[in-house]
């Protein structure tokens, strides 16, 4: 009982600050930190050809949300089916048929992270680290930027002058900005942090294929660079594990200390972003009273599993 009083203990204290800086981020506040990361933003402008600074109406902006998961549906499926003949791929993987590739691609699109595949056995490391993680990374990052563009238009405060469109409707925002400061300045920097945490724990972190053991009978012990992965899991809220069985594995998750960081880090964000609420609209109370309904209903389950 004490380990969760902890872990709600530790998230609240982090979400806080987390929440703030957040909200600096989509609320276009300046740093030297800000600074470091716009040089990145603005060569991935580039790169996708789009403008940043062309407001948006809903309309537009869900269209451009549609367009990159289609991209990134198609891309992902091909590659799943084609990993037997790419790199990264020292175990000799053979690609999916094309219907677990279909679904697969599906359930990590939509953020749902069904599994009908063991990763260890079934993924090579390109399409676990340019695949997977790819969209475990992209679609929390949607989710976030449409939950800004909701909050800014309905809960904005009410001296900020809502630009209009080029459609000639109010804007909302724009998803490439959104989506990108989103990757590029909040998950990103998150699993990073968390990566190298658990990694210390021993969780592996290589591209070396399986390692061969032989306690009793020769047994391959698969490996990879699982360490990330599992990070951008926990923190985009994902599921899709390296391993079949997910953080259940000793080694996707060998300790205590990865085991609490790990669940810490599932519901980091969720709560950063109810606190990014107040601080974002100057609804501060509002704030408070979400955050205080989710703890509730936590903590009443939680003590329900406990008991």
């Amino acid at each position: 009982m004490n380990e969760v009083i902890i872990i709600y203990a530790v998230t609240l204290l982090l979400a806080w600050p987390l929440g703030k800086y957040i909200a600096g981020v989509f609320n276009g506040a300046r740093g030297t930190a800000g600074a470091v990361f716009l040089q990145v933003e603005n060569g991935l402008y580039r790169l996708f050809g789009v403008n940043p600074s062309q407001p948006m109406s809903w309309q537009g902006y869900g269209k451009a949300l549609l367009k990159l998961h289609l991209m990134l549906v198609l891309i992902v499926f091909g590659l799943l089916m084609a990993q037997g003949f790419l790199f990264l791929n020292p175990d000799n993987i053979d690609g999916m048929s094309w219907d677990l590739a279909l679904q697969t691609a599906i359930s990590f699109l939509t953020n749902t992270n069904q599994q009908h595949y063991s990763g260890q056995a079934q993924l090579s490391y390109l399409a676990h680290t340019f695949g997977i993680v790819t969209l475990q990374v992209v679609t929390p990052a949607a989710g976030m930027a449409a939950l800004v563009a909701i909050v800014r238009t309905l809960l904005g405060r009410a001296d900020e002058k809502k630009q209009p469109s080029g459609e000639g409707a109010v804007s909302v925002g724009n998803f490439y900005e959104d989506i990108t400061r989103a990757i590029v300045r909040v998950m990103l920097p998150v699993a990073a942090v968390v990566a190298l945490i658990i990694a210390s724990q021993g969780v592996p972190n290589s591209y070396e294929g399986a390692r061969t053991a032989i306690p009793l009978e020769e047994q391959n012990i698969p490996i990879g660079p699982v360490a990330p992965m599992v990070a951008i899991k926990q923190v985009g809220t994902n599921g899709g594990g390296w391993y079949g069985p997910n953080s259940s594995v000793p080694l996707e998750n060998p300790t205590p200390v990865s085991n609490f960081v790990q669940t810490v880090s599932i519901v980091l964000i969720p709560a950063a972003l109810v606190f990014a609420l107040g601080f974002m609209t100057g609804r501060r109370r509002l704030a408070m009273v979400v955050m205080g309904v989710m703890v509730v209903m936590s903590v009443s389950l939680t003590s329900v599993a406990i008991w």
